[in-house]
């Protein structure tokens, strides 16, 4: 077990986001039990060490010897689908292009090939 100043999130902010986010009230809301609690701040910490490691390595493709807040940004934004509010984020526009289905082109394609064929009038 690690010890508090090893993790990303201390037991107590954490109780606090827990109480925060059900609307528990002081002491008498619903709590973690201990194995929860420890699996949540595992899962806080490795999200943090996985989103610093691929900030890192876009930092290290750019370049730069030093990590900077839009590596992070792009980092969060096009693996986790995350932007923060507040940080100036146009010059990191991302786009995820949609791959359309075989199924949905499919049907474009007869769509298509009736409206060349069948879109005349015949007697």
């Amino acid at each position: 077990m690690a010890a508090e100043g090893d993790r990303v999130l201390s037991r107590k902010k954490l109780d606090e986001l827990v109480k925060q986010v059900t609307g528990g009230g002081h002491g008498d809301g619903p709590s973690l039990t201990p194995e929860v609690e420890e699996s949540m701040l595992t899962v806080a910490d490795t999200f943090v060490d996985q989103v610093l490691n691929a900030a890192c390595k876009i930092a290290k493709e750019r370049g730069s010897k030093s990590l900077e807040i839009r590596d992070i940004q792009l980092t969060l934004e096009r693996g986790y689908n995350i932007r923060i509010p507040g940080y100036a984020s146009d010059e990191i526009r991302t786009v995820r292009k949609i791959q359309p289905s075989n199924a949905w082109i499919a049907k474009m394609s007869a769509v298509q090939a009736a409206k060349v064929t069948g879109g005349k009038n015949q007697e």
